[in-house]
């Protein structure tokens, strides 16, 4: 504790004159002008302050043999689990950015792996040979703190680019270039997503206590739009350029939240947003993941609302079944809003009719609708199914298939919310506000990781995403491949 004391004594000592004269020149300021110099100049030296700190407790660990070997027993511990063995050798001198966005440099020692058994090795790992077992320990990886990376991936996946980002960044002090900062980005995504398929996989029973746990839920999925790119074959074009194709992807967006008894948001549980470029299956498997970890298995009544999309209705009853609900506390409802469109598509196929005669048929199966008597406009379909019978036996399938789902009246009554407003909001904000427009493309490994951060994000969930990301940073074992014999 002592050293400690000693150390920030020291670093205080040599910021202390600059401190003085920047704390004078802010007293002494009787214009905006001056006043707002000598304020930034001030949050300047407190970054370089922190810097300066920080450089010296890493320093300061990295010397301690204690803290040496603590560390790197830590590294062996998960190389042992891959079968690959850790040499240690001399100290390097290594770069780190920290969160002000300042660059240090420590020298602290480098732990280099290969695989048992091997003696030629041709071909490096996805994260290199080796590691800086007390970085590690930090969470320093990718040359970065991870306080610096949780902060650009969210000022990336919150912005609406990431040259905007890197502005708002630069306003922040932290100065950063494109490539750097979608590297720190999908750090984050990477690990981010390894987190949740571990959690996943680790969730074998629903968390009794949840925030869920005797609520009315609600549930929603709904799908966006976003371009994917795939690299093809061929050398690339004049200026580097590589070749790729382009195709349209529906990324599933899924949106959790409680009501009260009538019917109103409750705001103090806040909204769960997640999402997958994954099939139908895979939406619907981490819908189930979210509701059993939040304790939606425990809750008063879940109400699942959505458009008539046959995949979704699909799989509504198995996972009714996998939160061990009976059906009276499980509901299903068909977005009025979408019905409401779909009728009023069907009156545009009338063309004899005139616009008042259209307009006041919408206006009489509107009010059937919301009184609940779907009966009666089945009937009507049947009616003008007749004009154009392949068409229309499709429009009958649907209003028998989703009956029970329209029953909106009885809704009504029983506060339940007819609408997937909330959903559709979120694939707003989410996706087409930041991932969907002119010229814009992902790899389906980065789409997957920004629609997953900026879920968190618009959720208000930004420091549950941190502490997942947090808990499994880390050197992941790799080593060069063995060459292989002629």
């Amino acid at each position: 504790m002592g050293d400690m004391d000693q150390l920030v004594d020291d670093v205080v000592a040599a910021f202390r004159a600059r401190l003085v004269e920047v704390v004078r020149e802010l007293g002494e300021a009787r214009e905006p002008s001056s006043f707002a110099a000598s304020e930034r100049e001030l949050v300047s030296m407190a970054r370089e302050l922190a810097a300066a700190m920080t450089e010296r407790v890493i320093q300061s660990i990295s010397d301690d043999e204690g803290r040496r070997k603590e560390a790197l027993a830590r590294v062996r511990a998960k190389a042992d689990l891959r079968g690959i063995d850790i040499r240690t050798e001399r100290k390097r001198r290594t770069p780190i950015r920290t969160l002000g966005g300042q660059v240090i440099h420590v020298e602290t020692p480098y732990a280099s792996s290969r695989p048992r058994g091997t003696v030629k090795l041709e071909k490096r790992g996805k994260d290199g040979t080796g590691v800086y077992p007390v970085l590690d320990q930090l969470g320093i990886v990718g040359r970065s703190t991870p306080a610096l990376r949780l902060l650009v991936s969210r000022a990336v996946c919150e912005a609406n680019s990431v040259d905007s980002a890197r502005d708002l960044l630069a306003e922040g002090g932290v100065v950063i270039d494109h490539k750097a900062a979608l590297r720190l980005t999908y750090l984050v995504t990477d690990d981010a997503l390894r987190a949740r398929r571990h959690a996943m996989r680790a969730l074998e029973e629903g968390v009794n206590d949840g925030p869920f746990a005797g609520r009315r839920v609600v549930a929603a999925v709904d799908g966006g739009r976003v371009n994917i790119r795939k690299r093809v074959a061929g050398r690339p074009r004049a200026g580097g350029r590589k070749h790729f194709e382009t195709e349209w992807r529906e990324p599933k967006v899924l949106t959790l939240y409680v009501v009260d008894e009538e019917g109103r948001r409750d705001r103090l549980v806040p909204t769960v947003i997640d999402g997958t470029l994954g099939n139908a299956d895979a939406v619907f498997e981490l819908l189930r993941f979210h509701l059993l970890r939040m304790g939606a298995h425990h809750a008063e009544s879940v109400v699942f609302v959505a458009d008539g999309a046959k995949w979704i209705w699909r799989r509504t009853d198995a996972l009714r079944q996998a939160l061990s609900l009976p059906e009276e506390r499980f509901h299903e409802i068909v977005d009025y809003f979408h019905v409401v469109e779909r009728l009023t598509e069907l009156s545009k196929t009338q063309t004899r009719w005139g616009e008042d005669l259209r307009l006041e048929w919408l206006h009489e199966q509107k009010r059937r609708l919301k009184a609940g008597d779907i009966e009666a406009i089945e009937d009507v379909v049947r009616v003008i199914g007749t004009r154009k019978d392949a068409d229309m036996e499709t429009e009958s399938e649907y209003w028998a298939r989703n009956r029970e789902r329209l029953r909106y009246a009885a809704f009504r009554d029983e506060k339940r919310p007819i609408g997937s407003g909330a959903v559709e909001s979120a694939v707003r904000r989410v996706i087409n506000l930041r991932m969907k427009g002119a010229s814009i493309t992902w790899t389906e490994e980065h789409a997957e990781g920004i629609l997953h951060l900026r879920a968190h994000a618009k959720s208000g969930r930004w420091a549950e995403l941190e502490r997942s990301v947090l808990e499994i940073t880390g050197w992941r074992p790799s080593a060069r491949s063995p060459k292989r014999a002629a």
